[in-house]
């Protein structure tokens, strides 16, 4: 890992931090920035940018519907990766989707398309999932309870002649210490991996800090996972 370069984009968004929010009002909606840096950028258990450290960028706008309590947002997402060779060292994401609260209940349903630029074969150029999660906050408690669903659009990959379908499932919790704010994630990516993710976060000078703890195992011989591994990474964020 770069440990010039997660010091000086730490430094970064520690400058940024001094700045104050730069939320932009159009019309109802709201349009977002966010930046930083991941020590190691791992995706579903499998390190995307070869133990080096990951900076990111990305923005999001949301707009309420009128007479409704239901948002549609749109994001852009781009970090460094090292994973798909002739991609320029970059992945970029878009997304758009729904959400809406009723009761103690979160709904949010998307597309994101995932992209890498200059990528030798149309297969890995893009690929895309639509997705749909729930969330469930009891009022006035410390926890929140979740599952999310995302299914390949992509029609799976190919593993001789059969297509394996690449449909990811997950399960997570929050609970707020006060101090500390915890995460726990079960993730299972279809003949893939299965990746179980303990994190504790905290906010300081406005930037989010996420230390976790990552444990990823190979499910089949297909696996984008070379073996199994065990990951600690930090990671900093700043939203302006």
């Amino acid at each position: 890992m770069n440990k010039k370069i997660i010091l000086s984009s730490f430094a970064s968004l520690l400058f940024l931090s001094q700045a104050a929010n730069a939320e932009i009002k159009i019309g109802q909606g709201s349009l977002t920035f966010n930046a930083g840096v991941n020590s190691q950028y791992i995706s579903r258990g499998v390190d995307q940018n070869k133990d080096k450290a990951s900076p990111f960028v990305g923005t999001d706008f949301t707009y309420p519907i009128s007479k409704s309590n239901i948002n549609f947002y749109v994001g852009a997402w781009t970090g460094a990766q090292d994973n798909v060779s002739g991609a320029g060292g970059q992945e970029r994401d878009y997304y758009l989707g729904l959400n809406t609260t009723a009761g103690l209940a979160t709904f949010d349903v998307g597309y994101i398309s995932y992209n890498y630029p200059g990528a030798p074969t149309k297969d890995i150029k893009q690929y895309g999932e639509w997705y749909g999660k729930i969330t469930l906050a009891p009022e006035k408690k410390p926890y929140t309870f979740g599952a999310a669903y995302y299914m390949d659009d992509t029609d799976g990959v190919k593993s001789g002649t059969t297509k394996l379908d690449k449909d990811y499932y997950e399960f997570n919790a929050t609970y707020d210490f006060g101090p500390v704010q915890s995460q726990i994630i079960y993730g299972v990516l279809d003949n893939d991996t299965t990746t179980k993710t303990v994190s504790i976060s905290k906010e300081l000078a406005t930037v989010n800090f996420t230390f976790s703890y990552i444990n990823a195992e190979k499910d089949s011989s297909v696996s984008n996972l070379n073996k199994n591994r065990d990951y600690l990474t930090l990671s900093a964020k700043k939203t302006f």
